[in-house]
């Protein structure tokens, strides 16, 4: 029979292939992306996060190692030669007494200390961070290169945090003899001249003090003491640098007695031997890449050369190192 005009008519059924299914393109593919891309966006923004930190601490460091390439220059002048036992740290080199260095209690040294401590507690929230980053990056990805990375930055914080502590303690002792000398003095003083002003008698008793911790004789130091002393005042001001005299050798043994003055010549050794590893990871990354970078090598070789230098007391050899060590440490952080 022939279809007629309003019978359903088979073709339009067939349009409708089972192979295209308009909703399927919106299924799991477009849901797996996006769950991939919010992971490295974190990525980048950890990595421009650490960037930001990176410039800031290289500074801070430049300015710091800046300032301390001028303190460490003062400290290393102000020194006398002296006859005693050569040492490395706590450890003794040879056993007869040769010339060694000491350091002076000057006005130039008790500030270029200050500042050089300073600046030293300044580097250290950055050596802090960049060491807990990199070991954090090792721990998550133990790679080669984040190892070497690591143990670099570990180094350089153990370095930093021994310099704030030497620093701090060689402050301390400085300004902790000068102070016991002067209180001496003026004692002295206020029992002669009970009136005085009490400026006139710091003033005094400073000078007097200062006349004795640069080793003046005594006649020397009750001389300036009473020059700048007020009229009337000559003859206590003179018995004030006597009395700064007498009480020295109290003071300084009291100072160097103390137990945190006998952990310098160990954090001495233990900036050495940080710098010296620090070196070490520069090697090491050098022969890991194959394309050494020459200026943190050859930087890298010197501050830790220059620190073992420093942990001694050979004349020259002591002050020479320490000065070079931070300068080189400078110039390392632009390469």
């Amino acid at each position: 029979m022939a279809p007629r005009i309003g019978d359903p008519r088979p073709v339009p059924q067939q349009p409708q292939p089972t192979s295209t299914r308009p909703a399927t393109p919106a299924v799991t593919p477009p849901a797996a992306r996006p769950a991939a891309q919010p992971q490295t966006a974190a990525g980048n923004a950890q990595a421009q996060q650490q960037d930001r930190f990176d410039g800031p601490i290289n500074l801070i460091g430049r300015a710091a190692n800046a300032v301390k390439s001028v303190t460490d220059t003062v400290l290393g002048l102000a020194t006398k030669t002296t006859n005693g036992q050569r040492t490395f740290g706590p450890f003794n080199l040879g056993s007869q007494p040769r010339s060694t260095v000491e350091p002076l209690n000057t006005r130039g040294s008790r500030a270029a200390s200050v500042l050089g401590t300073a600046a030293s507690v300044a580097q250290l929230p950055g050596a802090a961070y960049t060491a807990v980053r990199d070991a954090r990056n090792f721990i998550q990805n133990a790679t080669a290169e984040n190892g070497i990375k690591a143990a670099g930055s570990g180094a350089s914080l153990v370095s930093t945090a021994a310099n704030v502590a030497k620093g701090a303690i060689e402050t301390g002792n400085l300004i902790r003899n000068f102070r016991g000398i002067r209180d001496a003095a003026a004692q002295t003083i206020l029992q002669r001249a009970p009136d005085a002003a009490r400026s006139v008698v710091n003033r005094v008793a400073g000078e007097a003090a200062q006349q004795v911790l640069d080793g003046a004789s005594r006649q020397v130091a009750r001389g300036a003491a009473a020059r700048v002393a007020t009229e009337g005042l000559e003859a206590a001001a003179r018995a004030g640098a006597s009395a700064a005299r007498g009480a020295a050798p109290h003071v300084l043994a009291a100072t160097a007695g103390r137990a945190a003055s006998r952990f310098v010549p160990g954090l001495n050794v233990a900036i050495a031997a940080a710098d010296t590893a620090a070196f070490g990871a520069e090697v090491a990354n050098a022969f890991r890449t194959g394309d050494p970078n020459w200026g943190k090598l050859a930087t890298g070789g010197i501050t830790a050369l220059g620190s073992i230098a420093a942990a001694t007391n050979i004349p020259v050899v002591s002050q020479v190192g320490a000065a070079v060590s931070t300068v080189s440490s400078l110039v390392g952080s632009f390469f």
